[in-house]
Formats: structure tokens, C-alpha cells, sequence
């Protein structure tokens, strides 16, 4: 133990001497993350480091990080503190004034707009908020004065939901400001004016020549600005499950390619080295501001400048000391940085780069070892080509699974996602990259000399963008070249709650296989639905839907290019909403067999459960509202049914007792109808619910449930699930046979036995 012990020792030693910033930086890393759990955690961490240098065999470095540890855990306490306090006192403000000036572009989809903003006036002024607005949006750097009132950052309400209030507050925003009208004119300066003007010229050449809302069009701008793809879901999730998503932000491998295209071309113009770098450094930080200044960009521009600036002082550069610098300053600043995906797996990345190519170097080495008996002299042209291309292509691959499996357990914990496939896949992505990011950047220079050219570069450049596409989309193929990690392994319904009389529910037998009950609107869907499911680790083959209404349908194509629908349930086969009229007509093209619902007809599920349609609306009625034309079903699962009403009203519900169906049931999942009564006294009688499980929202009016509803409910003995205050509802079988409903923001669940 003695001798491991020193050995450790020794090695600790000679690490932290040939890379003094990165071990400090490591400490400050250290200190942050146990402050993050309790704030004396933090101070003791940086003693205990302290206390490491010192056995170390050098009190100076000792001294060095405790100064480190120390400082971020307090700068982070500080800081954290600061913001609670500022928050609290905001939210108690009434509808009040505030002025504010803009982080960043204001961003967002219709007339709706959000960005990150730094309060100007009263007592908060310097506060971080994000302020919501409305009208056309404003650019970084504008000075907006309205009247509005502050809220909380958004909870979230269902299981798997990305955490928007957490997210927020990692990135220092103190409260929400909604405002609700512009006392003045928003006040643009001429500096923050001409900056938006270059931005904005910067992106319309680098496409100038395509369609604006092409595929290429989407592809370029994401690659060489960071602009994701609008409602291009299959497109996204071809990137993301070959592992390679990371080249649609502007991040270290765009800041590493603009840097290298720079040094090529001042070598060919034969400017010298102590030149050439003072040159490079503005270049890497001038593409991270056109590009938006997203903080990616920016903390690998610094990065770079950090190891340039070692060939400007002739000093060997280092890779972890540069990581170390700009992540000890990052961690001595602001430790909340930390706590964003984003920073963990940039810098995560970089450091395993840099520790372990060499190792992963060893895999690839039979590659780049020359022909045993065949001197390097007497090799022809050709072999020594070959030789040079096999030796840059296990680089590559040793560069690719060194990142590779430095980020796979951050994309496992984030994302739920392992994407091996991404090692390979980044041999040819990366290229191809490389070609359409400097492609697009000559066309972009090209274009105030000769447009015409300009244009025709570009439409080539689109050719690459379809390469990318085509590429990732065969890789993202490749069966177990991606899969969900993480999730609730236990048979399960979980209904979700939505805004705006949104519905959707999904059910799983905990193994893989999973079955969406309705798919929410576009936006519920893109936005809260596909990605839940995707951090709980289900991907969903089929679909049923309860009628036609757009808050349910999941806006149609988005659901078979998210997940791989192979079959779908619909209610009706003709209908005026255009995303139904899309499950019509072109899913079966995309190889979605339809099924339509009738009466008495079932349908078997994951886990050996039954879904029972007991009325299907009559299919000529399709002028009438889609609330009136409900397919009401029923779950048999494990002993228990479960009625799934929808947005039926009481005119469905009395259709139903009229034709004398067996509505029987131990739970009634409730959604809202938008004119009409639901769950009428005849209804319950023939129902003889357990418990209820009810849809209930104030906005828009007609999806809430009156307090006296839920009372006469209750008064019939029936346990209610208001899902206003429980969130998403998750149903589980458990050991003994009883039913457990799981609210996610209720600690309490509600326990029913068999009848």
C-alpha cells in the first residue's frame, strides 16, 4: 500500500507540474460542485486540496489551491445568494415598469419573442432576468422600457420534462419578466444596429443562391451560424442519433476549423509565423461574435487564443494548461457554468482529447504502421500517399473515440442517448463539415465582389449539405449504432399535463416497447412530449389517436419522423384539420400503416394489455366539431380498466348508455370538452369510477374544471387526480395487484385496490 501510495503521489506530482493550470482549475471544478450541495461542502473541499499540495511535497502549490477552491465556492455562494434574493423580491413586486438592455437576439416563433436581459433601472438594475415580449423581436444590445410583472421560471409538470426553471437559473437569471405593453420605443443603438446588420448580411450570403426554407438552406445555416432547423424534427434526429448533432452548434470544432483555414491561407500567402498568430486570434473571436456570440463559440475562441498565445510567447503550448486556464477563469467568475450541459461536455470533450488520444491512438496504431519490409525510401508515390492517408485517418479515429467516450457519460445522464456509431460517423461527417463550413465562408467574402459567383459557390456548397444529410442519415441507421440509456424499466401510463387543452399519453411495458394515446399539438409535442419520452428512454412504434383535434395530433409528421411509427389508430377518415388530413394521406407514404377505429373493435398493446374501443364517432359527421367526434376507449391492463374519454362531452357519453355499451370502469382519464358537460351523473352511475383523473386548466376557457365539479365528485366517494396541482400522472401496477397513481408534483400516491 506504501509503495501505491507513493506512486500515486509521484504521479500527482508530475501531473500537476506539467499542467499547474489544469490541476487548478480541476480544484475550482472540485469546490463548485461541493458547493453546489451544501456551501461548507465547498470550503472544506478546497482545504482538503490544500492539504493534497502539501502532501504533495510543495506548500506553495497547496497554498495555489486552496486560493483557487476557496475563491469559486465563495464566488459561486455569492452569487447564488445575490440571485435568490433578487428573484424574491421581484416576484413581490406588483405589475410594474422595467427597464431593461438585451444579452442577446430576442428569439422565439409568431408574434411571441424571449431573451436573456440585464435590468437598467430601480433598485435591481444589473439584475439578470428574462424578459418576454412580443411584436418583432429586438437585437442584442437594445433598450427596452415596459410594463409587465415578474414570475418565477417555469417548473417543470411531467416526468422526463426538460427542467426550464433549472436551466435559467444555471445561466443567472434571477425571475421572469412577462411584458405586456412597450411604455416606449425600443432604443437600438447605432453600434448594436450595424452589428445586427453584419449578423444578419453574414447569413443571408452564406445561403444567398438557395431556397430560403430549403433542407440546404436550414443544413448551412445551422453548420456555420448555429441556427437550428425549424421543424425539420427528422432531419435533427438523423444528426443526434448518429452522435454528430454537435456540428449544428457553433462550438471548439468550428472555432478549430476557422482557425486552421486561417493558418493555411497565411502560410500559402507566406506571412510569417510571428505574424500570422496576432492575426488568427481576432480571426477565431471575429467568427464567434458574426456567428452570434453564442457561449460556446466564445469559450472556444478564448480556448484557442490561450494556446496561440503559448506560440506568441515561444512557449510549448499545451492543451490542458489552455482547457485549465479558461475553465479556472470561467469557475473563478461564475461557477454556475458548470451546472450547464453545454460547458460539461465543451470542456469534458476537449480534456479527454487530450488525455486520451494517445491512448486511443494504440487501437488505431496497426493502421499507420508501414509495410514491414518495405523502407519508407524505396516506397513509391503512391504507397507513400496510401501510408500518409492511413496515418491521418487512425488520427482521426483516435481523436474520434477519445471524444467519443469522453462524452458518452454526459450524453447518457443529459440526454438519455449512447451513440457509438459517433465514431466513425465524425470520420465522415468532419470532413465534410470542414469542406461546406469553408465553402460557405469564401462565398460569404466572394459575395461583395461578384454575387453571381457567389450564389453558384453556394448552390455547390448545398450539394455538401445533402452529403451531410445523406451521411448521417445512414449512420443514424445502423442498428445499435444508437440507444436510449436510463428510464423507468417498470410497465407504466403516464399521462401527461399539457397547456392549452393539449392531450397525450404514453404507455410502455418498461422493456422498449411503447404506444402514444394521442400526441399533443406541434408545439406541446416538439417541445415537451418527443423529448420526455426520449429521456425516459421510450420510443414509441404506434399511435392512437381520440379524434381530430390539432392538440392532439402531435401536428401529424413531426410524431413518424421523431419516433418509428410503424402503425397508427384513427378515429375518423375525413376531417378539415390539416394535420389529420396528414395522417391520412402522408403517413402510408412514409410507410405508417392506418388503422381506423370501430366499435367493439380491440387492439392489443405492450405488456399484455387490451385497449377496447367502445364508440367510435360516426364517420360522415365531419363538419362537426372535433370534440363531438371522440373515439372513447378502454384500457385493460393487469386486472384493471381504465376509460379514456378524451374530450368527450355528455352528448357522447349519453350516445354511449343509449346503446347500451358496457362503459365499466375502476378510472376515468378525463380530458375537457370545449362547449359541453362532461361526466354527467348517468355517466358515473354506469362508470362506477374509483378515481378520476382530470384534465384542468384556467386558459383557454372552457378547459377548467369548476371547484364544484371536483367537489360533487369527491362527495360521490371518488378519489380525484386534479392534474393542476399533481402535473403528469404516471399509472403503475405494483407487486401486490393494486393501481398506483403517481403525481409528479404530488409527493403522495393514490393507492387503489381490487374491486
Amino acid at each position: 500500500m506504501g509503495n501505491k501510495g507513493s506512486a500515486a503521489g509521484a504521479w500527482l506530482r508530475l501531473f500537476s507540474g506539467r499542467h499547474p493550470m489544469f490541476a487548478a482549475a480541476v480544484v475550482a471544478v472540485a469546490s463548485v460542485a461541493a458547493a453546489d450541495a451544501w456551501p461548507w461542502c465547498g470550503l472544506a473541499a478546497a482545504v482538503f486540496f490544500a492539504v493534497l499540495g502539501v502532501a504533495c511535497g510543495s506548500w506553495q502549490r497547496g497554498l495555489v489551491w486552496l486560493a483557487c477552491g476557496a475563491t469559486a465556492a465563495g464566488v459561486f455562494i455569492w452569487r447564488g445568494t445575490a440571485q435568490e434574493a433578487a428573484g424574491q423580491a421581484l416576484m413581490a413586486l406588483p405589475g410594474t415598469v422595467m427597464e431593461a438592455r438585451l444579452l442577446e437576439d430576442g428569439r422565439g416563433s409568431g408574434r411571441y419573442w424571449a431573451a436573456p436581459a440585464r435590468l437598467l433601472s430601480g433598485t435591481h438594475a444589473g439584475t439578470k432576468v428574462w424578459w418576454q415580449g412580443t411584436g418583432t423581436a429586438p437585437v442584442a444590445g437594445a433598450v427596452l422600457r415596459a410594463k409587465g410583472n415578474f414570475q418565477a421560471p417555469p417548473e417543470p409538470r411531467n416526468p422526463g420534462e426538460f427542467n426550464r426553471a433549472d436551466w435559467l437559473r444555471r445561466q443567472g437569471v434571477a425571475a421572469v419578466f412577462h411584458s405586456t405593453r412597450l411604455e416606449e420605443p425600443v432604443k437600438t443603438s447605432t453600434l448594436a444596429s450595424l452589428g445586427a446588420r453584419i449578423r444578419h448580411g453574414f447569413r443571408e450570403r452564406v445561403t444567398a443562391g438557395l431556397a430560403e426554407d430549403s433542407q440546404q438552406a436550414h443544413v448551412i445555416r445551422a453548420v456555420v451560424i448555429g441556427e437550428q432547423p425549424p421543424d425539420e424534427v427528422n432531419l435533427i434526429a438523423a444528426f443526434r442519433n448518429s452522435g454528430t448533432l454537435h456540428v449544428f452548434s457553433v462550438s471548439g470544432l468550428h472555432v478549430a476549423m476557422v482557425g486552421s483555414m486561417g493558418w493555411l491561407v497565411l502560410s500559402l500567402a507566406g506571412v510569417p509565423r510571428r505574424w500570422a498568430l496576432p492575426m488568427l486570434i481576432p480571426l477565431v473571436f471575429g467568427y464567434a461574435w458574426i456567428t452570434g456570440h453564442s457561449a460556446p463559440a466564445v469559450r472556444s475562441a478564448w480556448m484557442a487564443a490561450v494556446f496561440l498565445g503559448a506560440f506568441a510567447f515561444r512557449r510549448r503550448p499545451d492543451l490542458l494548461n489552455a482547457l485549465g486556464a479558461v475553465l479556472l477563469a470561467a469557475m473563478l467568475w461564475d461557477g454556475r457554468l458548470l451546472f450547464q450541459p453545454g460547458v460539461q461536455l465543451s470542456y469534458g470533450v476537449v480534456a479527454a482529447i487530450a488525455v486520451g488520444t494517445a491512448w486511443a491512438a494504440k487501437t488505431f496504431a496497426w493502421m499507420a504502421q508501414p509495410e514491414l519490409y518495405l523502407p519508407l525510401q524505396l516506397m513509391s508515390r503512391w504507397q507513400k500517399f496510401l501510408l500518409g492517408l492511413r496515418r491521418k485517418t487512425a488520427g482521426t479515429l483516435a481523436v474520434s473515440l477519445a471524444a467519443g467516450v469522453g462524452s458518452a457519460p454526459l450524453t447518457a445522464f443529459h440526454f438519455s442517448l449512447v451513440t457509438p456509431v459517433s465514431v466513425i460517423a465524425s470520420l465522415v461527417l468532419v470532413p465534410l463539415v470542414f469542406a461546406l463550413l469553408a465553402t460557405a465562408l469564401f462565398s460569404a467574402a466572394l459575395f461583395s465582389v461578384f454575387p453571381p459567383l457567389s450564389q453558384g459557390i453556394n448552390r455547390l456548397n448545398g450539394m455538401v449539405a445533402d452529403a451531410c444529410v445523406f451521411s448521417a442519415r445512414v449512420f443514424s441507421a445502423i442498428p445499435g449504432g444508437h440507444f436510449t440509456v436510463g428510464g423507468d424499466k417498470r410497465p407504466q401510463l403516464l399521462v401527461y399535463d399539457l397547456q392549452y387543452g393539449d392531450g397525450a399519453a404514453g404507455f410502455s411495458d418498461g422493456k422498449g416497447a411503447a404506444v402514444l394515446l394521442d400526441c399533443g399539438g406541434r408545439r406541446s409535442f416538439d417541445f415537451l412530449v418527443a423529448p420526455s419520452l426520449q429521456r425516459l428512454g421510450l420510443a414509441p412504434d404506434s399511435v392512437v389517436l381520440s379524434h381530430p383535434d390539432g392538440g392532439h395530433l402531435g401536428g401529424g409528421a413531426a410524431v413518424w419522423e421523431q419516433f418509428p411509427i410503424r402503425q397508427a389508430l384513427l378515429p375518423v377518415e375525413r376531417s378539415r384539420s390539416p394535420a389529420f388530413r396528414a395522417w391520412l394521406t402522408q403517413a402510408p407514404q412514409d410507410g405508417v400503416r392506418i388503422h381506423h377505429a370501430a366499435a367493439r373493435a380491440s387492439l392489443a398493446l405492450p405488456d399484455g394489455a387490451t385497449l377496447e374501443i367502445l364508440h367510435a364517432p360516426d364517420p360522415l359527421a365531419f363538419h362537426s366539431l372535433a370534440d363531438d367526434r371522440v373515439a372513447v376507449m378502454r384500457l385493460h391492463w393487469r386486472g384493471w380498466k381504465l376509460l379514456l374519454t378524451s374530450d368527450a362531452g355528455m352528448g357522447t357519453e349519453l350516445r354511449m348508455l343509449d346503446a347500451l355499451t358496457d362503459v365499466s370502469a375502476d378510472v376515468i382519464i378525463a380530458g375537457r370538452h370545449r362547449t359541453d358537460l362532461v361526466l354527467c351523473d348517468r355517466f358515473l352511475d354506469a362508470v362506477n369510477p374509483q378515481a378520476i383523473i382530470a384534465s384542468n386548466h384556467s386558459h383557454p376557457e372552457g378547459e377548467a374544471v369548476s371547484p364544484a365539479a371536483m367537489d360533487y365528485w369527491k362527495s360521490r366517494g371518488i378519489r380525484v387526480i386534479d392534474q393542476s396541482e399533481s402535473g403528469g400522472v404516471t399509472l403503475r401496477v405494483d407487486e401486490a395487484g393494486c393501481l398506483r397513481i403517481e403525481g409528479f408534483l404530488t409527493p403522495a400516491p393514490v393507492i387503489l385496490h381490487p374491486r
